[in-house]
């Protein structure tokens, strides 16, 4: 179709003959990863160098091997793929990083919108939510699209640094194309270091040969993947189009929130579902459960109940492979790409609705279990070689669901990886304590408007003291009812643990 398309068109990827080319991976092509621009945003309570920053980002992709491969710019192929071509030698006209700042001389908190940037409260809270951000960190040209690289001579990495008299925010965009969650990580580590003067900045493997190559093959994966017999498909889903049609006509807006849920409610909260458990029939009794399920499981049902009707859900969740899959990981190095599957958890009205919230959220981790092995991984990568950079995921369970997403980078633990301590500029302000140079808020997001974000919860992680940070994509009238929804819970899990 991109071909077809091209016939038609004057626009062409500007193609240098002596860039390098890299290749993208299996998971890098795929539609979802093709249609997102990412941006991740970390506020310090320190003013930074900003030029130190940019500087030590340029010095990880010009030095250090195969990270070189994150100073390149997207390029269209003739059959409709992508890949990457990296400059032989960056210069001021090609850098290897798209690098812009500004400066307030003032405080944050003078600034009528810096003022209302998400803190910490008392109990769990709501607030204002990224897209403040696109108010108070106004960025020059920023990338909305796959198509903002691919037609242009932009690089992957856009670094944008806002400067206060008392604080900095520093604001990474990326194709996600090119990585996600676990690569920003490995990312913030490396450039960490490289600030720093480490001698032991990690290798970038995979800039090469894809190591999934091979893996999701006919031949590979010989086990069935076990939700092919829940597949929707034809007029099922047909319907489930309509449904997300529908949901789109009826409530056009959607608006995002952060969430701060302190670490003794999360803590109570898991406290009281574990009691569940312990007082079921079922084999759920005794069994484990994560502080991810126990808050997927709290979310899912506040949309269920605030949708108001007896429909069933379909959970989508984000599973990071390199710790599951059977693979020739290589050792001294890491991987910045893309490696994600999903986990699709259907959920019926009863246990959403009604059931104790234990037993919903042990529905979560069993299903995270059963599709995490390597055999279902394999055979998930099988169905993802069939599809493609065009099509999207295909979707398993009932199908007519309320369609719940769900990401958590809490085991990827952004907080600790940041260290920018070196940047921070003599005689900045609160430089007493063990956070200097460390990220004391952050959030990611999509950039760009994306109406079909909706029931969608980014849970970022958790930051020193262990408080959870999550961005909610809901509608307007939802606020409210989270409002009541986070009070009622606080009060019966504070019955339930006393």
């Amino acid at each position: 179709m991109e071909f077809i398309r091209s016939l038609f068109t004057s626009r062409k990827s500007p193609i240098v003959e002596t860039d390098e080319v890299y290749p993208l991976t299996l998971i890098d092509h795929l539609a979802p990863a093709r249609g997102s621009v990412l941006s991740e945003t970390l506020r310090f309570d320190q003013v930074l160098d900003a030029d130190k920053l940019h500087d030590a980002l340029t010095k990880l992709i010009q030095q250090h091997g195969d990270w070189r491969k994150l100073g390149g710019r997207l390029r269209l192929r003739l059959n409709g793929s992508l890949e990457i071509h990296v400059p032989r030698e960056f210069t001021e006209e090609r850098p290897a990083v798209h690098f812009t700042k500004q400066a307030f001389d003032i405080t944050i908190e003078e600034h009528e919108l810096g003022i209302q940037l998400p803190k910490l409260a008392d109990g769990p809270s709501l607030q204002p939510g990224p897209t403040v951000f696109d108010q108070f960190n106004p960025i020059p040209d920023r990338p909305q699209t796959w198509k903002d690289y691919a037609y242009s001579d932009r690089p992957i990495l856009r670094l944008h640094v806002t400067s206060f008299t008392n604080s900095t925010l520093v604001t990474l965009i990326w194709s996600h194309v090119v990585f996600g969650g676990c690569g920003i990580k490995e990312l913030i580590t490396a450039w960490s270091k490289v600030l720093r003067g480490d001698d032991d900045v990690p290798a970038l493997l995979g800039a090469r040969t894809d190591i999934l190559e091979g893996i999701g093959t006919a031949k590979d994966a010989s086990v069935p993947f076990c939700l092919e017999p829940s597949k929707i498909t034809g007029w099922s889903f047909v319907r489930i189009v309509l449904g997300l049609l529908w949901a789109l006509w009826m409530h056009p807006k959607v608006e995002t929130r952060a969430l701060c849920l302190p670490r003794r409610f999360v803590s109570q909260l898991r406290k009281t579902c574990l009691k569940d458990l312990e007082n079921a029939d079922g084999e759920g009794k005794g069994a484990f459960l994560s502080e991810g399920d126990v808050l997927e499981a709290w979310l899912a049902r506040f949309v269920g109940e605030a949708r108001g009707d007896e429909k069933s859900a379909l959970i989508m969740n984000a599973l990071d492979i390199q710790s599951r899959l059977n693979a020739p990981w290589g050792a001294g190095g890491v991987y910045v790409q893309n490696t994600g599957v999903c986990t699709w958890t259907s959920i019926t009205p009863d246990i959403l609705l009604r059931g104790p919230l234990g037993e919903l959220a042990y529905v979560i981790r069993r299903s995270i279990q059963e599709l995490a092995t390597d055999e279902q991984i394999r055979a998930q990568l099988r169905i993802f070689r069939s599809l493609g950079h065009t099509k999207m995921l295909p979707l398993f369970g009932d199908p007519n669901s309320h369609v719940m997403n769900f990401s958590n980078w809490s085991k990827f633990n952004l907080f600790d990886a940041a260290d920018l301590s070196p940047a921070v500029v003599p005689n900045s302000p609160s430089l007493v304590g063990g956070h200097v140079g460390k990220p004391v808020y952050m959030h990611c997001q999509a950039v760009g408007e994306n109406r079909m974000l909706r029931n969608c919860f980014n849970i970022t992680g958790k930051d020193w003291d262990d408080n959870y940070w999550i961005t909610a994509f809901l509608y307007p009238e939802d606020w409210e009812k989270l409002e009541e929804y986070m009070e009622l819970t606080q009060l019966h899990i504070s019955e339930k643990t006393t």
